[in-house]
């Protein structure tokens, strides 16, 4: 099996599925590779080499075996392609909304921080910032809210630090503004407070 890196077959024809680019004809390869065998073939007799039927005969079955590896892997590349483009085709919408997503949380937050806020209102507030959670749920984003959890560079953004002793090092003691997944890709880092060693 060649390793699709190092295939001489990666100028495939490409086309866009939502947005993504995919691979959408494989079989390009596949008519190249079947090219390349003619041609060893044809050098083979046409220069009036004096290598055997046999070693002839080997050179032919590598270049079909190559062919086909070939083939495969670029069945495999335009599934994958087609596959993350229809799983991340919402990507940019679902980052559009995050804004949305954004005020709610800080309306919420002054609400329950506001003394006389209309209880009515916050309970509207409440169950529209849930609706909102859970449609997006149900299209694969997951929000990060790592309040207590160690620091993760790949998935937290740290923009302060500050000495604690009920803490440990480098553990999330604040989140300034959450972050996101989809289908478990990080869209946007959670922005995050990050507990230190007190100084001596």
């Amino acid at each position: 099996m060649v390793d699709e890196t190092s295939s001489k077959k990666d100028d495939v024809t490409k086309g866009t599925v939502d947005g993504s680019e995919v691979n959408e004809r494989p079989e390009k390869e596949a008519a190249e590779a079947d090219e390349t065998v003619e041609q060893v073939a044809a050098t083979s007799y046409d220069t009036g080499d004096s290598a055997s039927l046999e070693t002839q005969l080997e050179e032919l079955k590598e270049a079909l075996l190559r062919s086909q590896a070939d083939i495969q892997n670029g069945r495999r590349r335009a599934e994958r392609d087609i596959e993350n483009a229809h799983k991340y085709a919402i990507e940019k919408f679902i980052k559009d909304l995050l804004a949305v997503l954004d005020s709610m949380d800080r309306a919420l937050e002054l609400a329950t921080t506001t003394d006389g806020f209309d209880m009515a209102m916050l309970e509207g507030t409440q169950m529209t910032h849930k609706l909102l959670l859970d449609t997006v749920s149900r299209h694969g984003v997951e929000a990060i809210d790592p309040v207590g959890e160690r620091f993760d560079p790949q998935q937290h953004q740290a923009m302060s630090m500050v000495e604690s002793e009920d803490q440990e090092p480098n553990t999330v003691t604040a989140v300034m503004q959450k972050g996101y997944k989809l289908e478990g890709r990080v869209i946007r880092a959670a922005m995050v407070v990050v507990t230190r060693p007190k100084a001596n």
